[in-house]
């Protein structure tokens, strides 16, 4: 004759008869280990291989590949060739408000109290990875840099639209 359960205990249809089993200790004093075999393995996403700017080879942005922790911040990166240094801005992921874009040559980045304009070509992917919030670093391509590119993506201009 089967006794009525109470509140607290599971189903013994779902869990077995013997469901208080997994939490009484060994004869070693050890309590069994839970079942191992179906926690997902979840690859570490080591951020030392990142690069900075190089200047070998011409990359319009950087994505972050391995998605165990998520992209924080964005970076931007332009060369002002008057005073031949790079200039660059970080602003957090959360405060990107909106996307705009013109076809695969324009994107603009409101980020509330700053907007910035990227130009180029083949920027649609780019959109597509800052959709998924997953660019690190845009870099604004320069021929003094990279006198040689290929027919790739290429971003031409960053410009700050916005106000301090």
């Amino acid at each position: 004759m089967d006794q009525p359960r109470k509140p607290w205990e599971p189903d013994p249809a779902k869990m077995g008869n013997n469901w208080t089993a997994m939490f009484e200790t060994r004869r070693g004093g050890t309590a069994p280990l839970p079942d191992q075999t179906a926690a997902p393995v979840v690859e570490a996403f080591d951020d030392a291989d990142i690069p900075g700017i190089d200047s070998s080879t011409y990359r319009p942005w950087i994505v972050q590949r391995g998605r165990s922790n998520a992209a924080m911040m964005l970076a931007l990166r332009w060369f002002d060739a008057k005073a031949e240094l790079w200039h660059g801005a970080a602003i957090a992921y959360p405060s990107l408000y909106a996307i705009d874009t013109l076809g695969d040559r324009a994107i603009a980045l409101d980020f509330g109290t700053r907007q910035y304009v990227i130009e180029g070509h083949g920027l649609d992917v780019l959109t597509r990875h800052l959709l998924q919030g997953s660019v690190l670093k845009i870099v604004e391509y320069n021929s003094t840099i990279w006198p040689v590119r290929d027919n790739g993506p290429v971003v031409s201009v960053i410009r700050k639209v916005g106000g301090e």
